[in-house]
């Protein structure tokens, strides 16, 4: 019987790296994107791109930022120089990649996993240095305040500039009823073993779908990415079996085969 692993996350260029090392470990990946994004205020981060003397550095936790930051840029190939001078971070290897190909920018901070984690890094970074001057930090409009208050908590301010609107895939709905439609079809030859979930907002976007057409959960393995995305799906009456505590292929399969 194979065992199909859903992979419930926003379309992104490092989603076949899941695929690959699940298929190694002897999982089937099915990939259903969870999120679409608009972008907006572009112009307002330009300006602030073009003012790098009045920040600290920049701040990254997701990768429409760096879209939305090379957007911005209007063909750019990168940004000014004196942004390399400061104090920029990031969460997840794979958003650091994409800064430094992109951007031509490095970041420090991206093992750190989550904004919680990133505001604990920061502070210990930037121990015996004078900071006066607030971060930019572009975001959407689902962001939560946890990298905010800590980071406030620690004497940093951050101007936060919404440049993303957060909304479910097109296909959410009709993708999931599809997938579990054709496992009952199936039944014998294809189970769906596990769902991972790496956003509050997908697993929202997901409960509304498993909620409406009566979708049975019952027997799946939930893996969550992150203890936010973990309270967001224990907030939906749902039991989460294992968290993976870092946004990466690793963390996710080792999560996976705590059970086997």
């Amino acid at each position: 019987m194979r065992k199909v692993v859903v992979i419930l996350k926003s379309e992104s260029e490092n989603a076949d790296n899941y695929g690959t090392l699940l298929e190694k470990h002897g999982y089937e990946p099915v990939f259903i994107p969870t999120l679409d994004f608009s972008f907006k205020n572009l112009d307002v981060l330009r300006d602030r791109l073009l003012s790098p003397y009045k920040y600290s550095g920049l701040i990254f936790t997701s990768p429409r930022s760096i879209t939305a930051v090379r957007d911005a840029l209007e063909g750019q190939r990168k940004l000014k120089d004196d942004w390399k001078t400061l104090d920029n971070y990031s969460v997840g290897e794979t958003s650091r990649e994409l800064i430094q190909r992109t951007l031509d920018l490095d970041t420090k901070g991206q093992h750190s996993g989550n904004a919680s984690n990133l505001a604990d890094f920061i502070k210990t970074d930037l121990y015996n240095k004078t900071i006066t001057m607030p971060f930019l930090f572009p975001c959407g409009n689902l962001k939560q305040d946890v990298l905010q208050n800590k980071l406030s908590e620690y004497g940093y301010s951050l101007d936060s500039v919404e440049v993303y609107e957060t909304v479910p895939h097109r296909d959410l709905e009709r993708n999931l009823v599809a997938l579990f439609a054709g496992e009952r079809e199936k039944e014998g030859d294809r189970t769906i073993d596990s769902l991972l979930f790496f956003s509050p907002s997908g697993i929202n976007y997901c409960a509304h779908v498993f909620e409406k057409h009566r979708i049975d959960l019952t027997g799946k393995r939930i893996i969550a990415i992150g203890p936010s995305t973990k309270k967001a799906i224990e907030n939906k009456g749902i039991t989460v079996h294992r968290t993976a505590e870092k946004p990466s292929p690793d963390y996710v399969v080792g999560a996976l085969l705590q059970d086997t």
